[in-house]
């Protein structure tokens, strides 16, 4: 893997050197600003600038009617395509989330959420993350807040342009230029259950007939979807009826056909107790799944759901493959775990199964990417209330959120590398002495005393994240692991404070 070289500040300039705002002093602005806010992540817009005058630029800039969300993510989508072309697999990982601001009665524009009562965004991003999961970068992203209209009506049978479920759709047409663009380079789409949409599948087959470029697809499946029979899958659907063809097609469902698939092998993986809120006849009540080794059985088949029926349009028939991952033997009392997944990849092989699980399982990359965005950036905690600088702002910690993802996984793939790609001196130097400092002293030999009072040498990145961490509150442990994205975006804001007094007092 060939990897950047630059320092902090650099590495700003590196992902938006070609950022074009129509004005030179807004370009100014908005790397201050960026700047900023990656130094102190966990911080408000106003406690990360350095005084008031600055302060007054970030919201002037933030308000700016040239300044778009669109045009600040151009130049990063540039340079994320540009790591993704350096890898021979990459994902595009698809995903809402949702902005909470029903506290902020304030801010404008927002809309309902799971309810008229909770009001704030949506934002539906796709994530660019190597079959490693290294996270390169945000593709595109989506943010956008529902009428209360919209909310209160569902359009069935409208066209899937006006529906909101659009965004897969688009989500995997990004995915497919992509693959265009880069031809050396094998790309995946990847949604949970919620991206199970016809109109995906169809889009793809039309693709491969022509013979166009087109991205692997591997999508959770939600809807237990009726099958077509062999013997029959040549016939034309009827679209009279209720689901698009004749009951005489119809063999069996989709999770049936699943589950007795051919058997291709065994895996088994370890997982932590969780609590959450299961749904039963309409009803949530809390669950809890325990810690254990779970232990599935993998089958996998070919399989042609029906066609759906969508009024004035007619979709054709689809082929894909199907993986079905059961548990084998579940605790009592406690619901199996049970994946089946859709993938246009062919699964001939035990193999093959394999390493769609290991793609789809990279999904949970998006996951901790919100959950840096929204706990890490505080991006729900936003003090404005106009609808295009609350939008701006979101995209902002976006970037910084990926940063710190990027960051902490280059930390643990690549740890030999000089610190300085990314620290800037005086940051590395303060946290080495505040790291110090922290530590019992020894009684040292003079020698040994003479050696630390030298300059010291420039730690690797791998060590300089153990003591960002530590500062973050990674205790070290034997049995803890490699630090995470938390306590790594909560040691980077204490680093840029000793970084500011380094400064101060060498001067």
């Amino acid at each position: 893997m060939r990897l950047p070289h630059f320092h902090l500040n650099e590495s700003i300039h590196s992902d938006f050197e070609t950022i074009d705002l129509g004005d030179q002093r807004l370009v100014s602005r908005f790397f201050i600003v960026l700047r900023r806010m990656m130094d102190s992540p966990l911080k408000s817009i106003a406690a990360a600038c350095r005084g008031w005058a600055e302060t007054q630029a970030a919201y002037r800039l933030l308000n700016n009617m040239k300044l778009k969300p669109s045009a600040m993510l151009a130049p990063h989508r540039e340079a994320a395509v540009l790591r993704a072309g350096e890898h021979r697999c990459v994902a595009v990982v698809q995903d809402t989330t949702e902005l909470d601001f029903s506290t902020k009665k304030k801010m404008k524009g927002t809309g309902p959420l799971n309810s008229e009562a909770r009001r704030g965004y949506l934002a539906h991003t796709q994530f660019i993350i190597t079959e490693d999961r290294l996270p390169l970068g945000i593709l595109d992203t989506h943010i956008y807040a529902r009428s209360d209209e919209d909310f209160r009506k569902r359009k069935k049978q409208a066209p899937i342009e006006t529906k909101e479920s659009y965004r897969w759709l688009k989500g995997y047409q990004q995915a497919c230029e992509l693959a265009e663009s880069l031809s050396e380079t094998e790309v995946f789409s990847i949604s949970d259950r919620e991206g199970d949409i016809y109109e995906i599948y169809y889009h793809w087959d039309q693709l491969q007939t022509s013979s166009k470029p087109f991205a692997h697809w591997i999508i959770r499946a939600n809807q237990n979807r009726s099958l077509v029979a062999p013997d029959t899958e040549n016939q034309p659907a009827d679209e009279e009826t209720d689901n698009g063809a004749p009951p005489a097609m119809i063999t069996q469902k989709l999770f049936e056909k699943a589950s007795s698939g051919k058997e291709l092998g065994t895996i088994e993986y370890e997982i932590k107790s969780k609590e959450y809120m299961k749904k039963v006849k309409g009803n949530r009540s809390l669950t809890v799944r325990s810690s254990r080794t779970v232990k599935q059985r993998i089958r996998s088949c070919k399989v042609t759901p029906k066609a759906p029926y969508r009024k004035g349009s007619k979709l054709g028939k689809v082929t894909f493959w199907v993986i079905c991952a059961q548990e084998i033997d579940p605790p009592e009392g406690e619901d199996p775990i049970y994946w089946v997944l859709l993938t246009s990849k062919p699964v001939n092989n035990f193999e093959d199964a394999q390493r769609i699980l290991k793609l789809y399982l990279a999904r949970w990359e998006i996951e901790v990417f919100h959950r840096v965005l929204k706990t890490g950036c505080k991006v729900e905690e936003i003090q404005l209330k106009d609808d295009p600088a609350v939008l701006n702002c979101i995209v902002l910690y976006m970037i910084v959120a990926w940063r710190i993802l990027y960051l902490t996984w280059l930390g643990r793939d690549c740890p030999e590398l000089p610190c300085g790609v990314f620290f800037e001196e005086a940051e590395w130097k303060s946290a080495l002495a505040v790291s110090r400092l922290s530590k019992p002293k020894k009684n040292k030999k003079n020698g040994e005393q003479a050696k630390d009072q030298q300059q010291p040498d420039e730690p690797t990145l791998g060590e300089m994240l153990r003591i960002v961490a530590e500062l973050g509150g990674h205790l070290g442990r034997k049995n803890d692991g490699p630090p995470g994205a938390q306590v790594i975006w909560q040691g980077l804001s204490r680093i840029r404070d000793f970084a500011i007094a380094w400064e101060a007092f060498r001067n």
